[in-house]
């Protein structure tokens, strides 16, 4: 009997790919492949935009028919070692696995199901039959072309797509632009094209057999590819499909909520940045008008009264212009039920503002194109239902409440002006972190007008702070709570208990919104909470008054309580307090917030302008400023004074958009925006050409680096060093124009430059480490790079070449690049110094001297200034015996030469002209007697070690540490920025962590620069700091979102986990390959417990467990073997 047959295999690529027939009982010994890529296709970004993520691998399969099992197989086990005596894999089958299983595709229809008529134009296009029976004799060549060609009839296929002329919203069309009907002709190259036909995507087409060109065509045009970057930690990059700047996040729940969904409470946060710096309101005697300014709905649509002595057609006239006035009051406080523009439901144009929200000061063009002049004839609104009746009176009684109240009295009994109000001596503690209401005692008595022209304000010398005269927000929240008791009705918040009860939650959240901080803020969930909605009669309709309420029924009138709660805050509460009190931050106290009166302001602002004006601005006729406008892109600068001890300091906010030239509703790009490409490249040649940048240092951290490299050089430890720490004097305001023209001129190395605009979208702080959680979406981030004209390196490959590798989780798309010349770059850069206009009321002025302050410029060319002065005047610290380091303005020298040291004090002590540069004898500070020009230098107290920019540096061993705060309960809480949102808990947890973290820098940590002592006493400092912030971030919350002691167990066993990995980690090792942290984790644990132990020792009342637990803890931590006692007892 005849043998079978034994079926011959076809001679293909596929043997150029697999060197041995696959078993069919094959299994991985290294682990299942279908996992491990399972588990990295759980992109966290990725799953919030496609409801289908999966690897390359895993997408290939799915889409084989299902009679290929071979194919199957194939596909699986291809670029995977099975068993350790089968052959090493080449090359092909390696790139090829690796792109199998660390690319994702992104889809959103899961199907497996051919398109009709797909593959009927690609064989029209391609003009080839079935050749899945053909042996392919020319190998991968083939497959080449292949790939070419279905690239070019996706790209054409979806500008057919496309109907109108606009451009397709695809990353493989970039480039490309039509040329008549169906042609199309390459503008510039498609680098994501490029990519697609390099291998081992050939390769992949071979691989696939007679199914590929289905697949890939399939692959092409309806879904994203993104490609692992070798940078970073699970880091992407786009090459295929719709940006991710254009894709909207995906939601599972969207299904079920139809197509529009209305924003949540908890996402609706208060613009509070909205209240500060807002300029006075002048009455026609050039006096601060106090109340709502007058464009305010409630001045523009008052009351008029009835008499008896008009006649009756004057008396309609008025009564319908009451009725239109009441109307558009209406229309202001509840825009959603007239169908206008708000907040709940409707989308920010982008282009009309910067804020989050919009700014619904003025409606009337709004209102006129929807229902026309309100009160004529013609025009005909329906009211709603709801807003019938009880409603409609309580918006009539609260003009008329407007209309009768007294705010500059208001203001004068609880925010008065004289020095004992704004004595520190006389506010306690306790009032100026109170977030209870503030209820005033006695009644308002009669005040007379004090002249605002005559406002006497204390003298006060330099080292008195200008904040003492500052209103506390004490007293602006009573202000604010009495003019709100006194304006809204008490028929708005119930009637009876409920009413008191409803106002007292109102007005504590108020007194909250007052008290916060620079970069916080509340939602209107906060607002709404605590507030009982049933009992509020006017939300009731008439026809349903006594009847149970339904579901519905109380949606609606949640729906228009949230609208009146938020016009109370945004359209009443906040004008209210700009058209009164210019709030600003300080120089010197971080996040902390301060209330002047604005008259009050005035009469500080005025003698600080004056004095700005006669040192670095000039004044510049109207037609000088415009013909200047008009020739550059460049807008105008707007300059603000902060609050800087004694003294002011001048500040333009450049990043700021203003209006465009012709369209005031539309913004344009700002100052900043329009200078980035400068930036980018002045930040290319510093990392070229870093000589040019002298001693610079452009972080803290940088000491690190500069500390530990002359400390290596230096073999006989301890030392003898000499120290002399200099500060140049208003560095950015004296360097001169002419110098830093010629100056610039000379960094740029290229004739032309190309600025590469890409997007980075990382996962929100809540997703991390949750990819189910859709609360949060993905934060997007505009990013951009200079690179020189000749450089022909991919996207990707600049990306693994950067300072990427802190990145994680991060997905970036390539969007555009565009070409600078230089010449036209530094043409904008020397306008930009040289004619740095200054609008300041109704006049122009220009910057004589320095560079602008708040430019995005302004810290890379000073660098680059004083590295010229450094070359010229101080070459001789350019030695192994010196360490010289300068950030920004403040210079360091470490030398071992006390001769160096003199000379380099003398010669800024005696002032560099050409550069400017003068120094404040008084900020300089040496560790060695010193006396210039019979001026004794400041000297460092023996044995203490030198401050410098937040660190202290042993002038023996060189050993760093961090540098504690003074006042550090104020500073703290001063420093906080407090998150009320719906998850405390969580919140609370993540914000210990980050206290520590942003601690827990490299120079502290590191034994080959420290020694043991040092490195524990740094990491108990840090935790003491942390255990500080922790307690004030918790005494900051109310009372009812406080952590429970569980909780702040947990966290403090969490941290010290973090701790150890942070300071041992692998990342910071293969960063800084020298680095060495020579601690445990059973002594890093037990550092953490007795921090926290010392600092809520003091606040036992309500840290009882805790404080038991971290006693239990300590003492079981001290039991170890490991933990060596001799080194962590001596810290504590």
């Amino acid at each position: 009997m005849a043998r079978p047959r034994k079926r011959k295999r076809p001679t293909s690529v596929d043997e150029f790919l697999t060197n041995a027939p696959v078993s069919k009982k094959q299994k991985v010994r290294n682990g299942n492949s279908q996992s491990s890529v399972s588990s990295r296709s759980q992109h966290p970004v990725l799953c919030q935009y496609y409801p289908h993520v999966q690897s390359l691998r895993e997408y290939i399969i799915t889409q084989l028919p299902p009679s290929s099992k071979i194919r199957r197989r194939k596909v699986s086990s291809i670029g995977i070692v099975t068993k350790p005596f089968d052959a090493p894999l080449s090359d092909a089958e390696r790139s090829l696995g690796s792109l199998l299983d660390t690319t994702l595709v992104g889809h959103s229809n899961f199907t497996t199901e051919e398109v009709p008529h797909r593959m009927d134009e690609w064989k029209n296009f391609s003009q080839k039959g079935d050749e899945s029976y053909v042996t392919l004799s020319n190998g991968v060549t083939g497959f080449v072309e292949s790939q070419a060609l279905i690239l070019e009839h996706v790209v054409r296929t979806m500008f057919s797509r496309e109907k109108s002329t606009k451009w397709p919203d695809h990353l493989l069309c970039d480039g490309f632009r039509r040329n008549g009907s169906m042609e199309l002709r390459v503008v510039r190259p498609n680098h994501y094209v490029e990519a697609l036909q390099r291998p081992p995507w050939p390769q992949l087409l071979a691989l696939l057999g007679e199914s590929g060109d289905r697949i890939m065509i399939n692959l092409l045009l309806d879904c994203a590819i993104f490609v692992s970057v070798d940078t970073g930690f699970n880091n992407l990059c786009q090459i295929s499909g719709r940006s991710l700047s254009s894709v909207n996040s995906y939601r599972p729940e969207s299904a079920f909520e139809g197509t529009s969904r209305a924003k949540s409470t908890s996402e609706l946060v208060f613009v509070r940045n909205r209240m500060f710096y807002a300029r006075p309101a002048l009455n026609a005697r050039g006096q601060v008008h106090f109340g709502l300014r007058h464009i305010h709905v409630l001045n523009r649509c008052q009351i008029q009264k009835l008499d008896e002595k008009q006649d009756v057609e004057t008396r309609t006239h008025i009564t319908q212009q009451n009725e239109a006035h009441t109307l558009k009051v209406m229309m202001y406080m509840f825009p959603r039920q007239f169908g206008l523009h708000n907040v709940f439901t409707s989308k920010v144009n982008l282009k009309e503002t910067s804020q989050r929200l919009k700014d619904y000061t003025l409606r009337e063009e709004e209102i006129f194109a929807k229902f026309g002049r309100l009160g004529d004839t013609g025009a005909r609104v329906k009211t709603p239902k709801r807003l019938r009746g009880h409603a409609k009176d309580l918006i009539r009684k609260l003009q008329v409440l407007h209309q009768r109240c007294s705010y500059s009295q208001l203001l004068q009994h609880y925010c008065p002006v004289h020095p004992s109000a704004n004595d520190p001596a006389n506010q306690s503690e306790s009032d100026k972190f109170r977030r209870h209401t503030r209820k005033s005692k006695g009644k308002i008595r009669k005040v007379t007008r004090q002249s605002q022209k005559t406002i006497h304000l204390p003298q006060w010398h330099r080292n008195f702070p200008v904040t003492e005269l500052a209103t506390s927000s004490a007293a602006v929240s009573s202000f604010c709570q009495a003019v709100l008791k006194k304006v809204i009705p008490r028929g708005f918040w119930g009637g009876g208990l409920t009413a008191s009860q409803n106002e007292l939650q109102f007005l504590k959240k108020v007194d909250l919104f007052m008290s916060l901080r620079l970069y916080e803020s509340i939602a209107l969930h906060e607002l709404t909470q605590g507030l009982k909605m049933i009992d509020i009669d006017w939300l009731t309709p008439p026809q349903l008054v006594g009847n149970k309420t339904s579901l519905t029924d109380i949606q609606k009138r949640r729906e228009i309580l949230n609208e009146f709660l938020y016009f109370l805050f945004d359209s009443i509460l906040i004008p209210l307090v700009r058209s009164n009190f210019y709030v600003t931050e300080s120089n010197t106290d971080k996040y902390r917030v301060f209330f002047f009166r604005h008259d009050v302001w005035r009469s500080l602002v005025e003698p600080a302008m004056i004095i700005l004006k006669g040192k670095i601005l000039e004044e510049v006729s109207l037609g000088e400023a415009k013909s200047i406008l008009d020739a550059r892109r460049l807008g105008l600068s707007h300059i603000r004074l902060l609050p800087k001890g004694g003294q002011m300091r001048p500040i333009a906010n450049l990043r700021k958009r203003v209006p465009i030239r012709g369209s005031p509703k539309k913004l344009g790009p700002s100052i900043n925006k329009i200078l980035a490409p400068a930036h980018k490249i002045l930040q290319l040649e510093k990392t070229v050409n870093s000589g040019k940048m002298g001693s610079a240092m452009f972080s803290v951290g940088d000491i690190y680096e500069r500390v530990k490299h002359f400390k290596s050089g230096m073999p006989n430890l301890p030392a003898r060093f000499y120290f002399a720490k200099l500060d140049v004097q208003s560095a950015f305001d004296t360097i001169p124009h002419t110098a830093m023209i010629s100056l610039l001129d000379s960094i740029p190395q290229q004739r032309r430059y190309r600025i590469s605009e890409y997007l980075e979208v990382s996962p929100s702080i809540a997703t991390r480490g949750n990819s189910e959680n859709y609360k949060s979406n993905p934060v997007k981030k505009w990013s951009s790079l200079a690179i020189k004209d000749n450089d022909h390196s991919t996207f990707i490959q600049r990306l693994e070449n950067g300072q990427n590798t802190a990145k994680r989780d991060t997905v970036f798309v390539d969007l555009y690049q565009k070409q600078y010349e230089t010449s036209e770059v530094l043409q904008l850069v020397a306008s930009h110094i040289e004619q740095n206009l200054i609008k300041v009321g109704k006049k122009y002025y220009r910057q004589k001297q320095g560079i602008p302050q708040g430019s995005i410029l302004s810290s890379t060319l000073c660098n680059y200034f004083y590295a010229d002065l450094e070359a010229h005047f101080l070459p001789f610290l350019n030695s192994d015996d010196c360490l010289f380091l300068r950030l920004i303005d403040d210079f360091l020298l470490i030398t071992t030469d006390k001769s160096k040291a003199l000379r380099f004090v003398q010669i800024l002590h005696q002032g560099v002209p050409e550069y400017g540069a003068t120094v404040k004898p008084e900020k300089s500070l040496v560790n060695f007697d010193l006396v210039i020009d019979g001026q004794r230098v400041p000297k460092l107290v023996d044995g203490k070690p030198f401050p410098y920019c937040g660190t202290l540096i042993d002038t023996e061993t060189l050993d760093i540490a961090r540098a504690s705060n003074h006042d550090q309960a104020n500073t703290i809480f001063n420093s906080l920025t407090v998150e009320f949102s719906r998850t405390p808990g969580r919140t609370f947890q993540r914000k210990v962590l980050n206290a520590f973290k942003i601690q827990c820098h490299t120079m502290f940590f590191d034994t080959r620069l420290n020694s043991a002592p040092t490195i524990l006493n740094n990491i108990y400092k840090a935790f003491v700091e942390t255990a500080t912030k922790m307690w004030a971030y918790a005494r900051s919350l109310p009372a009812a979102k406080q952590p429970s002691s569980n909780i702040v167990i947990k966290t403090i066993q969490k941290l010290s986990e973090t701790a150890y990995v942070l300071l041992t980690s692998r990342t910071r090792k293969s960063r800084y390959p020298d680095y060495e942290c020579d601690i445990k984790k059973c002594e890093v644990s037990w550092l953490a417990c007795n921090a926290f132990h010392q600092v809520l020792s003091r606040k036992q009342s309500s840290y009882t467990k805790t404080l038991a637990w971290l006693k239990a803890r300590s003492t079981e931590l001290s039991l170890l073997k490991d933990i060596r006692h001799s080194r962590v007892y001596a810290v504590v």
